[in-house]
């Protein structure tokens, strides 16, 4: 009895500790190689226990529970297709090689690359019963459905099955495709890794945000990504977005090569079970998975060492579970593959190969003998032989020399420091240290960065702007791009294609170059579809920065009061429930105004962000960064001698009277001016008029204001507006101050672009702009 509560105290604080307790096992048994930091540790650590949650929960099951007739026939006859290599025929037909021979994805041609990426997209568009046989594979992946495919001693056979049936399938699409593999050690260690060739639109597409480029571009998937704060449900990454992760080095690949045998560590697993074991009478007490969760039966460093080039695309690919939304995922896999494959060459004869295993194992999922779920073979099946033997092999990266310093692809350059072929970087990325080598991609490297020379740069412009027409009806809103440090990008080749979703008609806007006050550094007008009453205007935007790169959309959550990333899809309409809540004016005079309160003092005037704005980095820019750029702008203190400033002037239309404003010290002759002259081209009744500025005058400025006829004064009954909205009768006069507290009058500007719209709040929408009465009013 006192053995039970012993036994039930130990199970109970294990369940209460296991978070803390695994983490720790993790970073005593991985932390003395010496691979990893703590918090790389703990972060594959989560993974491992979020991916044992997925595995165990009851609505993880659903898709075995639903998978039709016609589904489940697909999936089994691409096994079998496998078992049998049925495409062989096929690709003799094309004079292909029947052994797939797969490339590192730089090294294919471009005809090889434009395949590929016809079968993905085949997968991605053939649809079995209202789902895409894409799809179909990533759920297969689903640790309900492949509860052995991670974290013991069948990850890698049940990840060689997995890819060889998905290469099948492609050859299904294109009969001579084969799966590339990413050799990440290659754009490791670069001055950014972000910034490789391998996310521009000629490869992967980009990898900054919702995937708009490239051949995956625009890709739905088929679930909602996780730990997101919006609802992503359309391919995303965020490659190199934290400074804490990093891709696998040639070192981990070394480790991995040159290691003895597939044995695996599982000391621990050995411990709890002797523990378990010598307790007799308890098997009731036992949880289902808490020692499986606590413990751990293998070595965890290969398994650890591929997961970091996932958490370093991030997006799709951060969550194992979700990871094969990304094609990005099956060439990492088939590096992790030939990684393997190196080592059994290496390491093992051809016995050992279909033979070593672990001897004992925590997990019954990873058990030898034991059916690779949701296959029908077992586990052992996937240390076959037969694999490298008949139906694919790898072509290995052929790294450069002083014998002979080239490489196999344009995509890569030669290192001759280290003698290596590695990834070239794109243009407009960081080069740092690299000055005079081949490092940049159809660019050079100059003062740290990937550049052209300015007349390519002409040419480049001038090839965009042929043919690039405007909308005939158009109104104007702004947008703002932005750097990795967020600061606003100032260059006359950024630039922004708007696509008229009803016409399809594009036209593409750019940075109208240097900014002045109101302007937020970065800004760029929109030119848009002018929406009628009654109908919206749609438009989708894309942004890119002055080297080409893609920028992806950040949009303002009105809810949160933060900016978060967002499709980049803009809806016009006079009527603000059916219209994004985006700042817009026909007049292309005013739009510089655009998000921004002209009812205020000069000295509190500062333009908002707008509602969508456009970062260009691979680095995470955050919500207050993105603020940031628009509350550092402020007005400039005027230098101007005068100012103008409203008044209301409510008088009978045949009237033909003169407003006279005179300054009460000598600081400046009077001002006068017939009404209909001064008077606003929107409002009659608004009359702008002139006084010595109070920027210039340390008191301010006192002014009084007469309304004349015939050089007469007219007797009009006076009021005041106070600034609570207070209105009483006054005798003309009005103080102007540089300090607003001190100011009757706060609305009055030295720019005389602006008067048009003074006294405005040009913020949000249009139907919620707001005009401030001036503070003198005329009744005469």
């Amino acid at each position: 009895m006192i053995l039970r509560l012993l036994v039930t105290f130990l199970w109970l604080i294990l369940i209460s500790q296991s978070k803390l307790d695994s983490c720790e096992q993790w970073i005593k048994q991985l932390g003395d190689l010496d691979f990893f930091t703590e918090a790389q540790i703990r972060m594959v650590c989560m993974h491992q226990k979020e991916w044992v949650k997925d595995r165990d929960e009851e609505a993880g099951r659903k898709f075995l529970a639903v998978t039709t007739d016609n589904q489940l026939k697909y999936l089994r006859h691409v096994e079998q297709c496998t078992r049998e290599n049925c495409v062989r025929d096929a690709r003799r037909k094309k004079r292909a090689p029947s052994k797939s021979i797969r490339k590192e994805i730089r090294m294919m041609s471009p005809t090889e690359l434009r395949d590929l990426g016809i079968a993905m997209n085949g997968l991605k568009n053939r649809e079995i019963d209202n789902i895409t046989a894409w799809d179909l594979h990533t759920l297969v992946h689903y640790p309900d459905s492949a509860p052995g495919a991670h974290w013991g001693p069948a990850f890698l056979p049940w990840h060689r099955e997995f890819l060889r049936q998905f290469e099948i399938a492609l050859q299904t699409e294109v009969p001579s495709v084969t799966l590339p593999f990413w050799d990440s050690t290659l754009d490791q260690g670069l001055p950014d890794e972000a910034d490789s060739v391998l996310w521009t639109d000629e490869l992967l597409g980009n990898g900054n945000g919702y995937v708009k480029t490239g051949p995956f571009a625009n890709w739905d998937t088929n679930v909602l990504m996780p730990l997101s704060q919006i609802p992503v449900k359309k391919l995303y990454r965020s490659t190199g977005g934290r400074e804490q992760d990093r891709l696998m080095t040639p070192k981990d690949a070394n480790w991995i090569i040159t290691r003895k045998n597939f044995r695996l560590i599982e000391e621990d697993c050995r411990i709890i079970l002797k523990l378990i074991d010598s307790i007799s009478n308890i098997n009731s007490l036992k949880p289902k998975n808490i020692f499986s969760q606590l413990t751990f039966c293998h070595d965890k460093t290969f398994e650890s060492m591929h997961g970091l080039s996932h958490v370093w695309v991030g997006g799709f690919m951060y969550v194992i579970r979700v990871s094969p939304n990304d094609p990005t995922f099956y060439m990492h896999h088939a590096f992790i593959d030939n990684l393997w494959e190196k080592f059994r060459q290496n390491s093992q004869t051809r016995e050992e190969r279909e033979e070593q295993w672990a001897t004992k194992n925590c997990n019954d999922n990873h058990g030898f003998d034991v059916q690779m779920k949701p296959f029908t073979i077992q586990n052992r099946d996937g240390l076959s032989n037969q694999y490298t033997d008949e139906w694919y092999e790898y072509q290995p990266v052929r790294h450069c020399s002083e014998e002979d310093a080239t490489c196999d692809s344009r995509f890569y350059w030669c290192d001759m420091k280290l003698w290596r072929c590695r990834s070239r970087v794109v243009y407009g990325g960081n080069c740092t240290g690299y000055e005079g080598t081949q490092i940049c991609y159809n660019s050079v490297c100059s003062q740290g960065k990937c550049v052209v020379p300015p007349r390519v740069r002409t040419a480049t412009k001038t090839r965009i702007e042929d043919g690039n027409l405007s909308f005939k009806e158009r109104v104007w809103a702004k947008t703002v791009l932005l750097d990795k440090d967020g600061k606003g990008i100032e260059d006359d080749l950024s630039r922004i294609v708007i696509t008229d979703l009803d016409t399809n008609q594009t036209q593409i806007v750019f940075h109208s170059g240097e900014t002045t006050f109101p302007e937020i550094p970065g800004t760029v007008y929109l030119s848009l579809p002018k929406p009628r009453a009654g109908k919206m205007s749609r438009v989708s935007l894309e942004a890119r920065d002055q080297f080409g790169r893609y920028c992806q959309a950040q949009c303002m959550n009105s809810t949160s009061e933060r900016y978060q990333v967002c499709q980049p899809f803009l809806n016009i309409s006079l009527n603000s429930e059916i219209s994004s809540p985006v700042s817009f004016t026909h007049s292309m005079s005013s739009r510089t105004f655009l998000n921004l309160d002209l009812s205020v003092h000069p000295r509190q005037m500062h333009p908002e962000m707008p509602y969508i704005v456009f970062v260009c980095s691979r680095k995470l820019v955050t919500s207050a960064m993105i603020k940031q750029a628009a509350e550092v702008v402020r007005s400039p203190v005027s230098t101007e001698n005068y100012v103008f400033f409203r008044v209301a002037v409510y008088r009978e239309e045949t009237s033909n009277y003169q407003i006279e404003v005179s300054p009460y010290s000598d600081i400046g002759p009077a001002f006068s001016s017939s009404i209909e002259k001064a008077a606003s081209a929107f409002d009659p009744n608004i009359v702008f008029v002139q006084a010595p500025n109070p920027e210039l005058h340390k008191e301010g400025v006192r002014v009084r204001v007469s309304i004349l006829s015939n050089n007469n004064r007219v007797q009009c009954q006076i009021k005041c507006t106070e600034k609570d909205g207070s209105m009483h009768e006054c005798d003309g006069d009005v103080d102007l101050h540089s300090d607003a507290t001190l100011s009757q009058e706060d609305v009055f500007t030295s720019d005389p672009h602006s008067l048009p719209v003074l006294g405005w709040n040009m913020k949000g929408h249009p139907s919620f702009w707001r005009h401030k009465m001036p503070f003198l009013s005329f009744h005469c």
